[in-house]
């Protein structure tokens, strides 16, 4: 039985084979009348959720970190254990990834002002619901901040350690109540 990466390989294939091909009219027309080749069929238990989590009720990152610039739409997501090193992990960055890494010329010194400017990128995407916050070439004149965006909220358990960086946190969209 294959696997949900092998799964998902194939049709990142057939997606980019279809966007890549540029038929003719003819071909077009002939493809809407063709018999169609046999669809793809996952058990339940292999299907991915069509419907991301789009927002998240907490407290915003302003309340958890007050010594920084505001950042009140998002909660402020760390790994559960204390690193200092992390990235999101590769399989969740592939399935949610929107768009990034956005590179400001912050660093880790400027924290938490990196995740202030990357929380616009993110409200200017209009599929992002969460952001991750990065220092890379760390002690180097080349340091900058990687700002990468998500249509899913992200998740303590979302991370996985690295070394090489500095994980400035995941950011999540907060659920505003109606009023």
């Amino acid at each position: 039985m294959p696997s949900k990466i092998t799964k998902l390989a194939y049709l990142l294939v057939a997606a980019v084979a279809s966007v890549t091909a540029v038929p003719t009219k003819a071909a077009m027309l002939k493809s809407l009348h063709a018999p169609r080749a046999s669809t793809l069929h996952f058990a339940p238990s292999d299907t991915f959720s069509e419907s991301p989590t789009t927002c998240v009720n907490g407290v915003p990152a302003s309340s958890q970190r007050p010594d920084g610039y505001p950042i009140n739409d998002y909660t402020y997501v760390t790994p559960t254990a204390n690193w200092t090193s992390y990235k999101v992990k590769p399989d969740w960055y592939n399935l949610h990834y929107v768009s990034g890494p956005h590179v400001q010329a912050s660093t880790h010194r400027s924290d938490p002002y990196g995740a202030f400017e990357c929380q616009f990128t993110c409200n200017a995407a209009g599929d992002c619901n969460a952001f991750f916050v990065e220092y890379v070439n760390i002690g180097e004149e080349s340091e900058h901040l990687n700002c990468v965006l998500f249509n899913a909220t992200i998740n303590n358990s979302d991370f996985v350690q690295t070394t090489g960086n500095i994980g400035a946190g995941g950011y999540s969209r907060l659920c505003h109540p109606k009023v």
